[in-house]
């Protein structure tokens, strides 16, 4: 038995260091039908590399020395003619932003109808707020301190729409639908009206209201009645009738019902 003893010590010192190098483990005494499992080597992790975020292009304005280029598709309109937000006001602030950004009032008193029916306090639930609606963000990036006040808000909006119409050449369809849903998803469709339901009827309602009050016929066939302004059909519901109404001023007004 001793001997025997022996044997299994001597058998066991011979093979160590074969057992320590394979990384054997033996589970079972009977030695002779050992099982032997071999421990599988951890390959240590290559080290991550901290992931990069994509850099995206902060479009900055800077306004003009000089007069801007008149790149709407209609020449710029000096005034808003008749029509009148309801508000002297908010009128000559429209007139004075357009002017020093080279934006057609016109275009700009079309985009204050749809957006907020020149209510000054209108808010999205998106967070879109006054008159020109505008996103905290792009207020911010335009230079507008107080979103709130009237005369900012709509610079803020002139300057963007500049910005817009600079980008695209001028047209104003890719300038509205930048307005609404961003130049970048522009851009990321192929200078084209991103496929959005709620921005092609944005570009629709627009481009409808800046062609009938830029018609002079339409102008001239408005008829008096009392205005009785609605907020504006949401984007997801189609707009069916926007119409020009004459004030007993003798003024002009948008108004959807």
């Amino acid at each position: 038995m001793m001997r025997k003893l022996l044997l299994i010590v001597t058998l066991l010192t011979a093979n160590a260091p074969g057992i320590v190098a394979q990384s054997y483990q033996v589970d079972n005494f009977d030695l002779p039908n050992a099982v032997q499992v071999q421990t599988p080597r951890v390959e240590p992790k290559p080290a991550s590399k901290p992931k990069q975020l994509t850099k995206l292009s902060n479009y900055t304005y800077a306004p003009a020395p000089g007069a801007l280029i008149h790149l709407t598709s209609q020449s710029l309109n000096p005034s808003l003619g008749d029509f009148t937000t309801g508000n002297t006001d908010v009128d000559n602030f429209i007139v004075e932003s357009g002017k020093r950004n080279s934006v057609d009032p016109l275009l700009l008193y079309s985009i204050m109808h749809q957006e907020s029916s020149f209510k000054a306090r209108a808010m999205s639930y998106k967070g879109a707020r006054g008159l020109m609606q505008l996103m905290p963000g792009t207020a911010s990036r335009f230079g507008v301190a107080n979103i709130w006040d009237p005369k900012q808000n709509i610079e803020g909006g002139a300057r963007y729409m500049r910005f817009l119409l600079d980008m695209f050449s001028g047209d104003v369809r890719l300038a509205l639908a930048g307005y609404n849903a961003g130049e970048g998803a522009v851009l990321k469709y192929g200078y084209q009206v991103p496929p959005y339901s709620e921005t092609r009827e944005y570009v629709r309602r627009i481009g409808n209201r800046y062609s009938m009050i830029r018609d002079p016929n339409a102008v001239a066939n408005a008829a008096t009645t009392n205005i009785q302004q609605k907020d504006p059909t949401p984007l997801n519901v189609y707009e069916r009738s926007v119409f020009m109404a004459r004030l007993p001023d003798g003024r002009l007004q948008l108004v959807s019902q």
